[in-house]
């Protein structure tokens, strides 16, 4: 009688334990870009697979959020999600990403203050970026990063990690508008390649044109952070796919999920490498393909 008495008791407990470790989440997307819905439905498997519920809301015009009272995880996609969510001071866990860290950085919460907010940035790290400078283009004499009020602690991340590495990097800085064209001349008065970075004050729809045409006329290739850049005319581009930043974001929320609090923000951990072949024999230089990049740069950080 004893022994069934346990039995039931173990067959009562599997069926009510992933219930009541399933949680509610909730993902709120800045807008409806294929982006953020790609890398959302990512991470909503990795919970959905973990046994959790998730709802997706994406932000329209200025119509405030739902209070998400009952939910466990706010996941935000983008920096207007980030802020807005930020803003509203909630109690759940709030995960923040495809955000740049400077974007991150400016939010009135953040990890440092409250284990219970963390981030997954599309910046990639300085030094994986400068390796790869390394790799692709091992005889270029100079590097040149272009900054903003918003991005002068990663330009002195930049200069520090190039003299760590022996590496020649200049940088300009512009603190209005209207300085950005004098200051690239200034930056690219010798050839040098021009980091682009996710400093949406200096790079953005309207700039960018006018930024790769111009490094291209002083003979200097410019290396983005999306592939948008390397059909645009940019040389490379270092970056990482909604798909692969939703699985980490999954990943971390799922962790975040198991032990009521974040590991500190990080950045993306896999990423793609994007060449213009194009321009590559514009510029005369002779560049390894995508995939020898991609896998030169992973062996450099010892991945698999």
């Amino acid at each position: 009688m004893g022994l069934l008495i346990r039995l039931l008791l173990t067959l009562l407990l599997a069926a009510w334990l992933p219930e009541a470790l399933a949680a509610q989440v909730a993902f709120v997307l800045s807008d409806d870009s294929k982006a953020f819905q790609e890398s959302a439905e990512t991470a909503a498997t990795e919970l959905r697979n973990a046994g959790h519920r998730v709802e997706t809301f994406i932000l329209k015009g200025n119509d405030p959020p739902p209070a998400f009272t009952s939910h466990a995880l706010i996941v935000t996609f983008g920096s207007r999600a980030a802020q807005v969510l930020n803003n509203t001071s909630p109690r759940s866990l709030l995960l923040h990403t495809l955000l740049p860290r400077s974007a991150y950085e400016r939010l009135p919460t953040r990890f440092e203050d409250n284990r219970k907010v963390s981030a997954v940035f599309i910046d990639q790290p300085v030094g994986r970026q400068l390796e790869l400078l390394r790799i692709a283009l091992p005889d270029w004499p100079r590097a040149a990063v272009l900054t903003s009020r918003d991005s002068t602690d990663l330009g002195r991340q930049f200069q520090q990690q190039a003299k760590d590495r022996r590496l020649r990097l200049h940088t300009e800085q512009v603190n209005d508008n209207g300085d950005v064209y004098p200051a690239l001349l200034r930056l690219l008065a010798e050839p040098s390649v021009l980091i682009a970075t996710p400093d949406s004050s200096l790079f953005n729809n309207r700039s960018i044109p006018n930024i790769l045409l111009t490094a291209y006329h002083q003979h200097s290739p410019v290396m983005g952070f999306s592939p948008a850049y390397v059909k645009a005319g940019a040389l490379l581009a270092l970056y990482s796919t909604p798909t692969q930043l939703g699985q980490q974001t999954g990943e971390m929320a799922r962790q975040g999920l198991s032990t009521g609090s974040f590991q500190p923000p990080s950045a993306p951990r896999h990423f793609r490498v994007g060449v213009n072949s194009y321009v590559a024999r514009a510029l005369g230089l002779n560049l390894d393909d995508e995939t020898s990049l991609t896998d030169k740069l992973e062996r450099s950080e010892g991945s698999p």
